[in-house]
């Protein structure tokens, strides 16, 4: 009978940064870096082998999955990880991870803490009962995770700090906008060609029925879609794109008012206004009027 060799790490070509304790206390008092920063990152081609147990960590940890297969396990229940699995343990959380024997996992890993660390996991919809997302765009993934180990790898000054935890948000932002099946992912696609449609049509006023024919799909579903891409419903985002070009016309034209409101689709300029001052703050005219103050 075969023993299986468990080690924690020291695979061939594995990547590991270690954060200074000088620059990790760095991270904690400048702002903005000390809402999410990185203690650790590091990836493993290979892992045959792996396994770690741990009562818990300080920060949070994150997997990514880019070949083989192997688990996350939390509060006794196991998680199946494949590539393009992404998990998230929340901080001070016991939990064991280990490759697969058959099928070891290629990984890349990240640790990181701040004071929205716990929001960070909340955001992507994730918890401790559930961990994982899965992520299948592995590409994007491993380009933002080359960008934050580029950023650790060579510097530690308030602007490298700075600039790794903008890569960091930029790699849960990719997390969230890419989780799911090939079937979301084709959903997707349909919500962002009608906000592409949108944008050429921002002289029009389209109807929810129109933008919904254009996505090919039925009015409730297309409207949740939208929602859950946009968190706004699509008539609301819609007017958002023509207040932003209301903007833009204000600041770049002398045309008055009422002509940019029927560029837009508005014969009513009073709508407009309201409209505007509702998303802006400001009604149009004192818009413009702070533009050259």
């Amino acid at each position: 009978m075969k023993i299986e060799q468990r080690i924690a790490e020291g695979f061939p070509q594995q990547r590991l940064v270690v954060v200074p304790t000088m620059s990790v206390q760095r991270c904690k008092e400048l702002p903005l870096v000390n809402q999410l920063y990185i203690t650790h990152i590091g990836s493993y081609p290979s892992a045959p082998g792996h396994y770690v147990k741990r009562d818990g960590s300080k920060e949070v940890i994150m997997i990514y999955c880019i070949n083989g297969s192997g688990s996350i396990e939390i509060d006794n229940f196991q998680h199946k990880m494949r590539k393009g699995h992404a998990a998230l343990i929340p901080h001070n959380t016991p939990h064991i991870y280990r490759s697969s024997r058959k099928d070891p996992w290629s990984i890349f890993w990240i640790h990181f803490a701040g004071s929205q660390k716990a929001l960070a996991i909340e955001s992507l919809g994730l918890s401790r009962a559930k961990p994982l997302l899965f992520v299948p765009d592995s590409a994007k993934v491993r380009n933002a995770f080359e960008d934050i180990y580029a950023c650790l790898k060579y510097q530690y000054s308030d602007a490298g700090l700075l600039a790794t935890t903008s890569e960091l948000m930029r790699l849960l932002s990719i997390l969230k906008l890419h989780y799911g099946a090939p079937q979301k992912q084709e959903n997707e696609d349909r919500i962002l060609s009608t906000i592409g449609f949108m944008q050429q049509h921002v002289h029009l006023q389209l109807t929810l029925e129109e933008l919904a024919t254009q996505a090919a799909l039925s009015i409730p579903h297309y409207s949740k879609l939208f929602r859950r891409c946009t968190s706004k419903s699509p008539m609301a985002y819609f007017s958002q794109l023509k207040i932003r070009k209301a903007c833009e016309l204000l600041q770049q034209t002398e045309e008055p008012v009422q002509h940019i409101a029927l560029q837009l689709g508005y014969d009513d300029p009073f709508y407009f206004s309201r409209l505007f001052k509702k998303l802006q703050g400001v009604s149009p005219s004192e818009y413009r009027n702070q533009l050259f103050q």
